[in-house]
């Protein structure tokens, strides 16, 4: 493979996340909007979010399952994309019914959700085999493009009207689609025997071992559970910051600002994580107890902030937050999982911190806000990511364990 190929092949990979996500910011950002504009109530609305997230959570290790038995990752991703483009260019004709809407959105989440965990495994994958692939760089792009996608879908939409929403997220995942396709994941700058064995041959296992491995993988539940505790306040702050910015008598506007300060600095941020990794050689899991200390300044600021100035301000250190976490945990299953089954760890982790966090993040946050009022809820949820701190001590136990082994 020549280097024009390999570093075409980083491009490519690049250019899918940045479709996908800014694709996926679309929808998400305006699937809301678009329902209340339809006559739908709160009701409809959280029950429709609801089921989502449910098919979601089922989906997303099951699509894991067959990237790593039946299909080659970029394949199973290739019938995802395939699949969500149309029927996201059906979801306005769904609008007429209830039902109908319910089975259009769940079926968009069971194919376009679990895009998220392999993107991921996918990116992990191909830095191994290709010295001009960088996950920071790769994964960077996708959250600098989802900003970008925030503010200039907005303005569009205010113009042509939000139903044009639909067909911005279907343009968008064709361009992830059409990268992806051209993209060929072929070795370049590692020598054939360093490799990962599972990329060359793909092993039979059901779905049965997959699931025995991973839960009887202590080193795994201690990520599993300290990427959880830590996403629940992550999830409430991104939550309910614009509620605390209409809270202050802010706008729109104020909002779509404190969502691009929320997200750009992701890229830059990544690429710090995979400098401080691949150049400099420091530990992911000093990297990764850094990102939670990010985490735990993130939510803790939410607690003390009183001016919409302010809350926009302390969105930058989202980007800190995730910037290192989102790598550096990613990291951390690849080196705690056999690589046969890495795409299902992969994907359950982030469809069990989306589930739960959005649970927790979500729905239980509100109930605390309701009771005690929005300060107490955001020290309750650093209090939670302290602990999440804590429950990755043993990870970091165990990769001394394995160092000295060696």
């Amino acid at each position: 493979m020549s280097m024009f190929k390999a570093k075409l092949d980083s491009f490519l990979l690049s250019t899918t996340h940045a479709g996908f996500w800014a694709g996926t910011t679309v929808f998400g950002t305006f699937l809301v909007t678009y329902l209340y504009a339809n006559g739908y109530d709160a009701a409809d609305v959280g029950l429709i979010m609801a089921l989502m997230s449910v098919f979601n959570v089922v989906a997303q290790p099951l699509w894991g399952y067959v990237a790593d038995a039946k299909l080659k990752i970029r394949t199973t991703i290739l019938l995802c994309l395939a699949a969500a483009i149309p029927l996201v260019a059906m979801l306005p004709l769904m609008i007429r019914t209830t039902a109908s809407l319910m089975i259009g959105c769940c079926l968009i989440s069971c194919f376009e959700n679990p895009i998220k965990g392999l993107m991921d495994s996918l990116t992990n994958q191909a830095e191994s085999r290709n010295r001009y692939i960088i996950y920071g760089l790769a994964r960077g792009c996708g959250s600098f493009f989802s900003a970008i996608a925030s503010l200039v879908a907005g303005e569009l939409l205010n113009q042509w009207g939000i139903e044009w929403a639909f067909t911005i997220h279907g343009i968008l995942l064709l361009i992830a689609l059409i990268a992806l396709l051209a993209f060929r994941g072929i070795p370049y700058g590692i020598k054939e025997e360093e490799v990962p064995s599972a990329h060359k041959e793909k092993r039979r296992i059901s779905i049965g071992d997959a699931a025995v491995t991973l839960m009887g993988n202590h080193t795994y539940l201690a990520i599993f559970a300290s990427t959880i505790l830590l996403n629940i306040g992550l999830k409430a702050a991104l939550t309910f910051a614009p509620v605390m910015i209409v809270d202050l008598g802010g706008t729109n506007a104020h909002t779509g600002y404190s969502m691009a300060v929320n997200t750009v600095g992701m890229l830059p941020c990544m690429l710090i994580y995979s400098w401080m990794f691949r150049k400099k050689g420091m530990s992911n899991n000093w990297l990764y107890i850094l990102a939670c200390i990010f985490t735990i300044a993130r939510i803790a600021s939410m607690a003390i902030v009183d001016s919409i100035g302010a809350i926009i301000a302390v969105q930058i250190i989202n980007s800190l937050s995730y910037g290192f976490l989102q790598p550096s945990m990613i990291r951390a299953v690849s080196d705690t999982t056999p690589v046969e089954y890495r795409a299902t760890a992969i994907t359950m982790v982030t469809s069990g911190q989306l589930a739960v966090s959005s649970l927790l993040g979500d729905y239980a946050a509100g109930k605390l806000v309701e009771k005690f009022g929005m300060q107490p809820m955001f020290w309750i949820c650093t209090i939670l990511a302290v602990l999440g701190t804590i429950a990755y001590i043993p990870v970091i136990r165990y990769t001394k364990r394995e160092r000295s082994c060696s």
